[in-house]
């Protein structure tokens, strides 16, 4: 009777009359519900390294549109030596300076903990920095944390504070002991 039902185009009916098709309906709006909330549900964590990889290949890549798609409109830095970048404008403006030097350093950021946090949609991101000029030696590094927020459009990061920690070029060190 189903397969008939089907193939006749009429709504299911069971043995007692009653239409399926509400059934149906229903059990197809659980699943996709599920496989909604499943998606919305995915490593937090993975996604936070993800988006710092991207940010880490903008940087490498000296690409100013993708390094700010990983900053929240709020943004704010406080640099390795304590200087205060108070907006996501102004941490953009100094990246695009440095693209801009074929001589300046580039930096990378690779994450060592990431913490979920049950209070309110954020994370802390703690790991470690360094800075490599362009014919690839190490001219200093240290440790970070960076605050994410989840929004909308994702993980974004809120803010980060840099802590310089060592220096292997006296030169390029120089701004830091300002």
């Amino acid at each position: 009777m189903g397969l008939a039902a089907l193939e006749k185009h009429e709504p299911l009916k069971s043995e007692n009359g009653s239409s399926t098709m509400k059934l149906f309906l229903a059990t197809l709006l659980q699943l996709s519900i599920g496989y909604v909330l499943l998606g919305q549900n995915s490593d937090p964590a993975a996604e936070i390294r993800a988006a710092r990889e991207r940010s880490n290949r903008a940087i490498a890549a000296r690409d100013i549109r993708a390094f700010s798609e990983a900053l929240a409109p709020d943004c704010v830095m406080i640099r390795g030596n304590g200087s205060f970048t108070p907006s996501r404008q102004e941490y953009i403006d100094r990246f695009d300076a440095a693209f801009k030097d074929p001589n300046a350093v580039r930096y990378e950021r690779i994450p060592d903990k990431i913490e979920m946090s049950s209070a309110a949609p954020l994370a802390a991101e703690h790991g470690h920095w360094t800075a490599t000029h362009p014919n690839g030696k190490r001219a200093y590094g240290g440790t970070y944390l960076a605050m994410w927020r989840h929004m909308e459009t994702g993980w974004k990061i809120r803010s980060e504070l840099y802590v310089v920690l060592t220096c292997d070029d006296e030169a390029a060190c120089a701004e830091y002991r300002k």
